[in-house]
Formats: C-alpha cells, sequence, structure tokens
C-alpha cells in the first residue's frame, strides 16, 4: 500500500511540474500559433487572446478582454506565421503563448524606425521650397531695411553754402565762387584786372 502511495504521489508530481513548465517546441506550441494566427487573421480577437497567457492578455487587450489595443492588433497583424515559428515563443502548462507581447512589440518599434526611415527624401521638395521662401524673404527684409535707410538719409540731408573737400579740388578755392558784386568790391580787384587783362595806356 505504501509503494502504491509513494508512486501516485511521484505521478502527481510529475503531473504538477509538467503543467507548471514551458514547453519550448512540440505540438502544442505549433497548435497555438496556428490558433492564434488564425484568429488574429479573421480579427476574432477575444478567441485569439485565449491563446495567450492571462497577464500578457491583460496587457494587449482591451480592459473588457474583448479586443486587442489597436497597437497590438496592427502588430498582430504585420506577424505571420513563419515569423511567429521562428521568433523563440513557448507555451505554459495550458497550451497559451508566453512571450508574444515581447515580439509585438519589437515589431511595432521595428515599423515605426522603418516607417521614419521611409519618410526620409519624400518631403526633400518640400525642404527646397521652405529653403527658397525663406531666403525671398530675407532678401525682401533686406531691401526694405536698405530704403528704407535711404529714405531717412535723403530726409536729414543738409544743405549747406560749404564746399566739401571734393568740390573744392574740383571748383577751385571759395573765392573764385564768390558772386561777381562781391568781387568788385574786394580791394586789389582793378590791380589783379590790370595786370591780367587790360594793358596800360
Amino acid at each position: 500500500m505504501k509503494k502504491l502511495l509513494v508512486l501516485l504521489s511521484a505521478m502527481g508530481l510529475a503531473l504538477l511540474g509538467c503543467a507548471g513548465t514551458p514547453q519550448d517546441s512540440g505540438e502544442a506550441l505549433d497548435n497555438a500559433l496556428v490558433s492564434f494566427t488564425s484568429n488574429v487573421q479573421s480579427s476574432r480577437w477575444q478567441e485569439a487572446l485565449e491563446y495567450v497567457t492571462p497577464d500578457e492578455a491583460r496587457q494587449i487587450g482591451t480592459s473588457d478582454g474583448y479586443e486587442f489595443l489597436p497597437e497590438y492588433q496592427a502588430a498582430a497583424n504585420r506577424l505571420p506565421l513563419s515569423t511567429l515559428r521562428k521568433a523563440g515563443l513557448s507555451v505554459d502548462g495550458s497550451g497559451r503563448l508566453v512571450g508574444i507581447k515581447a515580439v509585438m512589440d519589437e515589431t511595432n518599434e521595428r515599423y515605426k524606425v522603418s516607417e521614419e526611415q521611409a519618410k526620409v527624401g519624400t518631403n526633400l521638395k518640400q525642404m527646397e521650397d521652405d529653403r527658397i521662401k525663406r531666403r525671398l524673404e530675407e532678401g525682401q527684409k533686406i531691401l526694405q531695411e536698405e530704403e528704407a535707410t535711404a529714405h531717412q538719409e535723403q530726409q536729414v540731408e543738409v544743405l549747406t553754402n560749404r564746399l566739401t573737400d571734393d568740390e573744392k579740388r574740383k571748383y577751385g578755392s571759395t573765392g573764385e565762387l564768390l558772386a561777381p558784386e562781391a568781387i568788385h568790391d574786394e580791394p586789389g580787384f582793378a590791380e589783379q584786372r590790370y595786370n591780367g587783362d587790360y594793358e596800360k595806356p
């Protein structure tokens, strides 16, 4: 009787051990993967969640447990069965997938990166147009500033009867530019005329 009890206890422990340890491969894993994938492809999200461990199902599913969260729906649809078979997943004692959330997270991240890379170069035309627009705006701003400066210089120009150095070199001394009546009144004018233009009588 003792031997029978020991044998039954050993079998019970063996069964409990098998139920709690994940199976890395085999028919149970393949059945879970096929069922999960077919339910995803048919948009039967609640049924697909039944092939995921309860802990992961809570993380990837909605609060009511009827659907995947939108980002996980997209990830699951992007994962073909062949990829899932190579993902290194396992099943628990109830035949539910272990590690499916991590695979979907990785897929989402990879898709996000590739989507951003795909955008590189597509907006070159827009970038070039923006650059040209900025250059035109800068040019217009410079022209407006120059026009405003020229207008201000014209307004503040002061007229004077003094000759500049350039004008003195060009036209001679200021005495040569005096009015005729002012010249006649200057002392020595007659002598200059006499010595210059008139002969002695």
